[in-house]
């Protein structure tokens, strides 16, 4: 009998200690960040959804205000210089600009006109090329940048798990991405999207953008290193998730420094659902 309640004591003494070491280790994975094939999970994951809110979001129209700002003091103060307000709406099935004021007035009777000219050559030349625009760019000025699409985080980039946070509730992976080294881009298009450094906050349920940092870290832009773009989103009520907030801080070359130069904020507001197929057509003057 003694001996076979050594046995049961030895067993249970085990069994104690397996748990306790199976609850540390527990605790230790769930204290610490993924490991590189959790944060491949957790992208592939976030394309999927992404891809899927994307395609939603695109049946929406907004208003669009943007203030544009000077960097003054060596990038300490900003100027205001001026604000422009614009709908973005549906021509010929593509998303289309349209400018309504300017610095919180209404438009004057020949900038009307302009715009209604721009609109009536933008849907000509719409319908004559029926191909689709990329996606993906930005403007800066008058210049555009390709920041690449979801599915270029996966081949272009090394990727890692940075930690936790929360964006208004919500509980998101925070993942950093920064171009693969020895990368040689096969085309103009990679050349541009690795020319970025990238931070996303993933959603932790729907694995959607919360929010994304892009950041020039290679010269030969005309924007220099340092420069950002910013992506804040908001999901509609019964809807996807839309980028609310963007900001553009650019930095370019002063003499021998580079020095932030600019600033444009974009607010998007009054986001109504649209049918694209039912999208503005302009008919040609006769």
């Amino acid at each position: 009998m003694q001996t076979t309640a050594s046995i049961e004591n030895i067993v249970r003494i085990c069994h104690h200690r397996t748990m306790k070491v199976l609850i540390v280790l527990t605790l230790v994975c769930w204290g610490s960040p993924a490991n590189a094939e959790d944060v491949s999970d957790i992208l592939n994951r976030f394309v999927v959804a992404q891809r899927a809110n994307d395609g939603e979001a695109r049946r929406y129209t907004y208003v669009e205000h943007a203030d544009f700002f000077t960097y003054e003091d060596g990038g300490k103060k900003l100027r205001k210089d001026r604000s422009e307000e614009n709908e973005i709406i549906f021509v010929e099935g593509l998303q289309f600009k349209k400018l309504i004021s300017r610095n919180d007035q209404p438009l004057s009777a020949r900038e009307q006109a302009d715009v209604e000219k721009h609109m009536q050559e933008t849907a000509e030349y719409r319908r004559r090329h029926r191909q689709q625009t990329p996606g993906g760019r930005i403007s800066f000025g008058r210049d555009h940048v390709d920041l690449g699409s979801n599915e270029d985080l996966l081949s272009l980039f090394d990727s890692r798990l940075v930690g936790e946070d929360e964006i208004r509730g919500h509980k998101a992976w925070v993942v950093e991405l920064t171009p693969k080294a020895g990368l040689r881009p096969a085309n103009e298009h990679e050349r541009e999207v690795v020319k970025f450094r990238k931070k996303l906050w993933i959603e932790q349920m729907d694995y959607t953008a919360l929010k994304v940092i892009h950041t020039v870290v290679e010269s030969g832009m005309f924007a220099k290193p340092g420069t950002t773009v910013t992506l804040e989103y908001e999901r509609i009520p019964g809807g996807p998730y839309l980028a609310a907030f963007v900001a553009v801080d650019i930095h370019r070359q002063v003499g021998k420094e580079i020095l932030p130069s600019g600033r444009t904020e974009y607010r998007n507001t009054r986001f109504q659902k649209f049918d694209v197929q039912s999208s503005i057509t302009i008919d040609k003057p006769q």
